[in-house]
């Protein structure tokens, strides 16, 4: 294997930085993270982050790129019958399956492994979750459509996810796929810089390499795009299969060039944020930073966020509060109240300008707001 990136990082509760390898297979040219944690570790880190737990308010980028998934499987299903079992593996609270339920289908049900998605699920759309792991899952029956959305990125054990599908997936029945799109990483500077590295997001995959894995398996593509998503600014493949025959995997040099070039653009826009931090550390003035998930994360151990005179992070999600990061603790936004006079550092670029404004309408912010 050849190591493309060292991706470092810091994990709210941890004592120490974390960090993982990014590497391609020389062989086939598989993109893949190397030096991760177990999966019960990664499960861990996701079920404490509560990213799939968003109640009745779903976030306007994840709502936008599920009725994209949805009107993609209806324009290559348009037969999909309304009795058909669909089953979302990574269900989280059932955002993607209510969909269907609104069009009609009734015989749907979810995977995943929080309990309390599987209680939410219940409470805001009447959808069954099943809590557990697909490992350990038994339905009993087959379905004419299993949905995986967001989902093979994070898994370390992908060959045997994919081994049982032989027992869930009908005999004409389909598998549709949605990942972020590696292939296209590299194509233009990106808003966030190293955006697809989280600590979660552990495969890489392009079209070739996605077809190499299924193939494997002995399903076979049947149609395929890859669709730009304005609110995260990234794009994801979104794929079709089928049963067929089992196949020989191809090289895809696509995918190590993609990430190489995706690195180079990432560090260029990191640096234009690491000299704001560096002024910030060099003036001691107390500071704030509001955000706590993945880019501050991986601020903390990539730029001189530390030697800032931290005051604390604040988040909005409730998963977070009370722990800490770099050992300064993470607070709920109101907390900012008794601190007006300090600056805060706006970790997040999907939310920066939001978020400022709830800081003049909200809290009348008189202290300088630094968008990242």
């Amino acid at each position: 294997m050849r190591q493309l990136h060292r991706q470092a990082f810091v994990i709210p509760g941890a004592k120490a930085f974390g960090h993982y390898t990014v590497v391609c297979c020389e062989d086939c040219g598989f993109v893949y993270a190397d030096d991760i944690p177990p999966q019960p570790v990664q499960d861990d880190y996701y079920e404490s982050s509560g990213r799939h737990l968003h109640a009745a308010k779903v976030p306007a980028g994840l709502a936008e790129a599920h009725k994209a998934f949805f009107d993609f499987i209806t324009a290559h299903l348009p037969r999909l019958a309304k009795e058909a079992a669909i089953l979302d593996i990574g269900s989280s609270m059932g955002h993607f399956l209510n969909l269907f339920r609104q069009s009609g289908h009734r015989n749907l049900l979810g995977l995943e492994p929080s309990a309390a998605a599987s209680e939410l699920a219940k409470e805001t759309y009447d959808i069954e979750v099943v809590p557990a792991a697909l490992e350990d899952f038994q339905p009993g029956k087959r379905f004419s459509l299993i949905s995986m959305c967001g989902v093979l990125e994070h898994l370390v054990a992908l060959d045997e996810a994919l081994g049982r599908m032989d027992g869930l997936l009908a005999q004409d029945g389909h598998v549709f796929i949605a990942v972020p799109d590696a292939g296209s990483f590299g194509a233009q500077p990106p808003r966030e810089p190293f955006l697809e590295f989280a600590l979660e997001h552990i495969n890489f995959f392009t079209g070739d390499s996605l077809d190499n894995l299924f193939g494997k398996h002995g399903l076979k593509r049947v149609a395929a795009v890859s669709q730009w998503n304005d609110f995260y600014a990234n794009r994801y493949l979104l794929v079709l299969y089928a049963r067929g025959e089992k196949r020989q995997w191809i090289t895809d040099p696509q995918g190590a060039e993609s990430v190489a070039r995706y690195v180079r653009l990432s560090q260029e826009v990191l640096s234009s944020v690491a000299q704001k931090i560096a002024v910030l550390a060099d003036s001691g003035v107390p500071l704030i930073v509001w955000g706590a998930g993945s880019l501050a994360q991986r601020l903390c151990a990539t730029t001189r966020l530390p030697e800032c005179n931290l005051l604390a992070f604040v988040d909005s999600n409730v998963q977070l509060l009370g722990s800490k990061m770099l050992d300064i603790p993470i607070h709920a936004p109101g907390w900012i109240d008794g601190h007006r006079d300090a600056s805060i550092l706006v970790a997040s670029y999907v939310y920066g300008k939001e978020i400022r404004d709830r800081l003049s309408a909200d809290f009348d912010w008189k202290a300088p707001i630094i968008l990242i």
